[in-house]
Parts: C-alpha cells; sequence; structure tokens
C-alpha cells in the first residue's frame, strides 16, 4: 500500500527539473589557515638562518674547545665486595642448649651488608682517609701551592680543615658506595685525575673496612663472650680456692666437699657457655670478599666529548630558533604601533 501524498497547492516538480544545492558548512576548516601558519613560520625561521646557523656553529666550537681543554680528564677505578654469609652447620643442634642456659645467647644469621654499608657511608671512614693519607690538598687543590706546601689564603682561618671538609662533603665527589639490591653486592668507586692514584685509594678503602670490622666492630655475640669470660675467671678461682681447703674444726670436711662441687658445677655451666659464646661470635663475626678488586682504569670516565656537544648543538639550535621568533614577533609588534600612531595622526575630513 503506497502512501498518501500530502495535498499541498503548490504542484510537486519532476525528478528531472530538481537541482542539488550545496551548502557551505558552518564553520569551514582551517586547513589553508595552517597551510599559511606553516608557511609563514619556516619564512620567519628562513628569514633567520644565518642568525641559528651562527650561533649554533659558535657555540659548538666552544664546547668542543672546553671538552678538548678546559674540562680535566677523570679515570674510575670500582671493586665489588660481597658480604660473606656463613654456614649455619650444627647451631641449629645447639639451639636447645642455649634455652636451658641463664644467660641470653643467640645464634643470629644474616644482614652482614648493612653493616659494610654504614661504615662506607660513615664520617668516620671519610675522617681517617682524609687525616691518614692527608687529602686536603687533593679535595682543594685549587688553593694549594704545592712548590711551598703551603694554602694560597691570607686568612689563615679561610684555610681548608678536616672539620671544614666533613661538613662540606668535599669527598663525595671522589668517593661513591652502591649496592645491588637483588644480589646484595656492594660496588666503591673512587674517581680522579691519575688513575693510578684511583686503584690505590681503593684499595685503602678496602683495608680500613677490615681493620674495622677485625678489630673494632663489637657484636652482641662477642660482649657476651667477653661477659661470660669474667665470669669463669672468678668461677675458677672459686673453684681453686676450694681446691686448697683442708678440714678444720670450723671448716669441716663436708662443707669443703659441698663447696668444691657447687664451684665446680657453676665452672662446667660456665664452659659451656662460653664455647656456645665463641660459636654465636663467629655466627655474627662480618666478613667479605673482594669478587672484583680495585683495577687501573686506562679509559677516562668523563668528559663525555661527544654527549656534550651534542647536547650543545641541539640546545643552542632551539634556542636561536626561538630567538629569531622572538625578534619577529617584536618587529610586528612594533610595526602595529607605529601603523596605529600614524592613523591617529592622520586628519579627519570634516562634512560641510
Amino acid at each position: 500500500m503506497t502512501p498518501e501524498r500530502p495535498i499541498t497547492g503548490e504542484a510537486t516538480p519532476p525528478a528531472s527539473d530538481r537541482q542539488v544545492v550545496y551548502l557551505q558548512p558552518a564553520f569551514p576548516p582551517s586547513y589553508e589557515e595552517d597551510e599559511i601558519d606553516l608557511l609563514e613560520l619556516w619564512r620567519v625561521a628562513w628569514s633567520g638562518r644565518w642568525l641559528i646557523a651562527g650561533l649554533t656553529l659558535l657555540a659548538t666550537a666552544a664546547a668542543v674547545l672546553v671538552s678538548l681543554y678546559v674540562l680535566p680528564v677523570i679515570y674510575r677505578s670500582e671493586a665489588v665486595l660481597a658480604p660473606v654469609e656463613k654456614e649455619q652447620g650444627g647451631i641449629g643442634a645447639l639451639s636447645g642448649l642455649v634455652g636451658s642456659l641463664p644467660l641470653p645467647i643467640s645464634l643470629p644469621g644474616g644482614g652482614k651488608s648493612e653493616h659494610i654499608l654504614a661504615f662506607l657511608n660513615s664520617r668516620t671512614l671519610r675522617e681517617r682517609l682524609i687525616a691518614k693519607y692527608d687529602l686536603l690538598p687533593v679535595l682543594y687543590k685549587d688553593i694549594w701551592d704545592a712548590e711551598r706546601k703551603a694554602w694560597k689564603v691570607e686568612d689563615p682561618d679561610k684555610a681548608p680543615t678536616l672539620i671544614k671538609a666533613l661538613q662540606a662533603k668535599a669527598l663525595d665527589s671522589f668517593f661513591s658506595v652502591s649496592q645491588d639490591k637483588k644480589s646484595g653486592l656492594v660496588t666503591i668507586a673512587w674517581q680522579g685525575e691519575d688513575p693510578a692514584w684511583c686503584a690505590e685509594m681503593l684499595r685503602r678503602v678496602i683495608h680500613e673496612l677490615q681493620f674495622f670490622l677485625e678489630n673494632e666492630y663489637v657484636t652482641d655475640a662477642r660482649r657476651e663472650r667477653e661477659f661470660v669470660e669474667q665470669q669463669l675467671a672468678k668461677a675458677t678461682a672459686e673453684l681453686e680456692y676450694w681446691e686448697r681447703q683442708v678440714p678444720t674444726e670450723e671448716l669441716t670436711l663436708g662443707k669443703i666437699t659441698r663447696e668444691r662441687l657447687a664451684a665446680q658445677t657453676v665452672y662446667t655451666e660456665l664452659r659451656k657457655q662460653l664455647e656456645l659464646a665463641k660459636i654465636s661470635e663467629a655466627r655474627e663475626n662480618i666478613t667479605f670478599k673482594v669478587l672484583d678488586p680495585p683495577f687501573v682504569p686506562e679509559r677516562k670516565y668523563k668528559p663525555k666529548r661527544a654527549l656534550i656537544v651534542a647536547l650543545t648543538a641541539v640546545t643552542t639550535l632551539f634556542l636561536a630558533i626561538f630567538l629569531v621568533f622572538v625578534r619577529h614577533a617584536v618587529q610586528n609588534a612594533r610595526r602595529r604601533t607605529g601603523e596605529t600612531q600614524e592613523n591617529k595622526g592622520a586628519p579627519q575630513a570634516v562634512d560641510a
């Protein structure tokens, strides 16, 4: 069934007489404007091509000269340390006996790298390195006169000292410490202008670390062992005293026997505690292995001349282009200001 056509006063024209009318969109695309803007930007940049090229070449040449003749060549030596984790072995079999003793003797495990890192990052190590190896002239070489062996300062109070170097953290620009979180390996590095000196300073750092761990670091197990040794010495003297006693009217044989047996029991228990304390101390002793010893570097660490020159060239190029656009914008602003002033100064037509 065909739909009925609406009845109107005008006849509907045939399909052959109809015309197609194309309407312009309300918001025409701005392709031409974008094209014009891009061309204008290119014209502005091209107009300042000599300025862009000149600044870029000048800055690049300056970067080459500075990297070659001004910046010092720095070498870097590294060493890798591995904290040693000892096997537990038969320690677990003695844990029951430890619990039965009156002293709280523990048999700890790992966590050695934290103590090594603490010393390597400590002010104590830096103080020893600076004082022991006379590093102040190296840290402040700009004001040190090597010929006269004196500081180039008029006021003695302004001369560098150990405390000033520690407060300024002057050694941090030479010595660095890092740790791999996954493997636990500790990497120490020393950088300077003399490659042999860098390797030698790392050997000194390792020596100071080893001396500290073996002679100065006191663990809880060591304190317990020293305490047990003191008590054992008293128990030994007590046992020897009662072994030398002879019966008298006041001191009977039964009393001597009882006191000697009590001293013997205390002595035996303390001997057991001493052995356990020694094992616990051995477990807590912090040691390390030098996986990668210090080496004398042959290749420079910095300056990275190619990177410096490339970054300087790219940065100067963009800066020069920016300056060209700023100059163009200033010129346009001045021209518009001049045209506005001319229009204001022109005489106005007066109607008769």
